[in-house]
């Protein structure tokens, strides 16, 4: 009778293989201008904790994730149709595929421009999918949001059929 043949056995403390010299690319310039002016267009629109993620390294099918919270449904989807209405006036074309556009009740809102994919949650989604998480490894884009302008709110008094009594709220700095 034969022996039966055993498979090999390795040691699980074996360092894990280079990585392959083929995955190693850096996104285009043009890619990296457009991932930092989505940003910037979703800060401008109060959308919070702006994150972007460069996976060119690890991913084939994309360059840049942009993760980004926003307060309601509402406020993502009106985010991802600006979106997408610049971006075809920039690029031609529009994108590729979307999630999270055809219901009220989605709490995810994710739009993909071929090498930019923007993922918009709400706080619990956001927290609940954890993708700075899931792709901790990769590099972030460095992207400072803009400093917040506080407009400070005065009321006016204003002129009515009684006299000068009716508060009128105004957006204009005092004049001292």
């Amino acid at each position: 009778m034969r022996p039966i043949p055993r498979p090999e056995t390795f040691d699980l403390s074996t360092p894990a293989p280079a990585p392959s010299k083929r995955l190693q690319r850096t996104p285009a310039a043009a890619t990296r201008a457009l991932a930092l002016q989505i940003a910037q267009r979703l800060d401008e629109h109060q959308a919070k904790d702006i994150v972007i993620l460069d996976v060119a390294s690890t991913l084939v099918i994309s360059d840049y994730f942009v993760v980004a919270t926003v307060q309601s449904t509402r406020q993502g989807q009106a985010l991802a149709k600006e979106l997408d209405v610049e971006h075809k006036a920039l690029r031609g074309r529009r994108r590729h595929n979307t999630g999270g556009l055809e219901t009220e009740n989605s709490n995810w809102v994710l739009l993909d421009f071929d090498d930019i994919i923007v993922h918009l949650f709400l706080p619990e989604a956001r927290a609940y999918y954890a993708l700075e998480d899931l792709w901790a490894d990769a590099p972030r884009l460095p992207f400072t949001p803009a400093k917040k302008q506080v407009v400070e709110r005065i009321e006016v008094r204003q002129p009515t059929l009684d006299g000068f009594g009716a508060f009128q709220p105004g957006d204009s700095p005092r004049d001292e």
